[in-house]
């Protein structure tokens, strides 16, 4: 089962997702990109953080 995540989690998650290649990742607060980060959904790339495979499937509904 997926961890639930809070709506600004799932907000910031979807902006993440839409970001193209080389474009600037979005600013996220501490407290929303630390939730992410404990889901598993984003990792943690130098200043800024990115969605993994994980967070796509989770924004895809095909999580267990």
């Amino acid at each position: 089962m997926s961890k639930a995540l809070s709506t600004e989690a799932i907000d910031a998650l979807r902006q993440l997702n839409e970001v193209g290649s080389g474009q600037p990742a979005p600013q996220l607060s501490s407290s929303v990109a630390a939730e992410l980060l404990s889901a598993g959904v984003v990792t943690r790339s130098a200043d800024h953080v990115e969605i993994t495979c994980d967070g796509r499937k989770y924004l895809s509904g095909d999580c267990d």
